[in-house]
């Protein structure tokens, strides 16, 4: 028997059905709008043109709003979610990895006049720098809004950059599908009880890395049945191993990711004689989660789901 397609899969599904009889009427040109992205305020007297995303999540969001006749260009063309695969064919890759980020003289290179990515380092000072500039020189940026700096990450937030940029193209029809459909899968998961203490493990032997409480890592995980062992450690940052112990996770949260792959990391961890007491490791209770879907956009629901499943084992 099939599995069941999510919300989000089956709206994807359905955008490529064409209409019977009649052609689709074209939409109507949006009016001047403004939206604000972390706090700033930008203005479009008129659609973009030319997109670029400097991340694979902001990709799937441009590509699951129809609006791939505007992108320009793409990065880390390869993770792309399996249902917009199709869609980047033909996109012009400018970068073959979103890490680092790709700087500003090769977006320029692709004559964008916005700009949309997932992580606040590609508007950092070896990237594409800063977003007040970019907009001085003729180029807007949009940052998926669970990545602001400065505030909590919360799964909602994907749903404004949706309507946001869904006003900025005139899609509104085609953004609000796509926030009921996340929205449905985010709902649909059911939280483990009692609640464990888990750790998000991003990387590092001498010191760990981990995602603070105010990510979307652990919004994600809290809606999942997760209590953060380390709520203190706000954003992305080092704790010790000692302490770790001492907090006794009983599950750890593992990313993913091209430079440190989620196999070696748990047998490493395995093999690590100071933490071989501590719950999760002890009772290798290890959830695996790509790194690009702990990250803002359109694969929250899934990551919601194996988050659950994997808590319950």
């Amino acid at each position: 028997m099939k599995k069941p397609l999510s919300a989000l899969a089956a709206i994807v599904l359905l955008a490529g059905c064409g209409t019977s009889g009649t052609e689709a009427a074209a939409p109507a040109a949006p009016a001047p709008v403004e939206v604000t992205n972390c706090g700033t305020v930008y203005a479009y007297a008129e659609p973009p043109e030319r997109i670029v995303t400097s991340s694979t999540v902001a990709t799937e969001v441009v590509l699951a709003l129809g609006l791939k006749d505007r992108l320009a260009g793409t990065v880390a063309a390869t993770d792309i979610m399996q249902e917009y695969a199709a869609d980047l064919t033909g996109v012009k890759v400018i970068s073959e990895s979103a890490f680092p980020p790709p700087s500003k003289e090769v977006v320029y290179a692709a004559d964008p006049d916005l700009v949309v990515s997932g992580y606040p380092d590609d508007y950092g000072p070896k990237a594409l720098g800063d977003r007040a500039v970019l907009q001085k020189e003729g180029v807007n940026s949009h940052l998926l809004s669970a990545s602001c700096p400065g505030g909590t990450a919360t799964v909602e937030q994907t749903y404004d950059d949706l309507r946001a940029l869904g006003q900025v193209f005139g899609v509104q029809d085609r953004a609000e599908q796509l926030v009921t459909a996340l929205k449905t899968d985010v709902d649909a998961v059911t939280p483990v009880t009692p609640a464990l203490r888990v750790f998000d493990y991003a990387g590092g032997k001498d010191k760990p890395l981990t995602s603070g409480a105010t990510t979307l890592v652990y919004d994600l995980a809290r809606r999942a049945g997760g209590e953060n062992i380390f709520p203190e450690t706000k954003e992305f940052g080092q704790v010790s191993w000692e302490e770790l112990v001492k907090r006794d996770p009983q599950v750890i949260i593992v990313e993913d990711q091209v430079f440190e792959p989620a196999d070696e990391a748990i047998a490493w961890m395995r093999s690590y004689a100071p933490i071989k007491d501590v719950t999760a490791v002890r009772e290798n209770r290890f959830v695996v989660i790509p790194v690009n879907d702990l990250q803002p956009g359109l694969r929250s629901g899934r990551a919601l789901k194996a988050l659950a499943e994997g808590f319950r084992r």
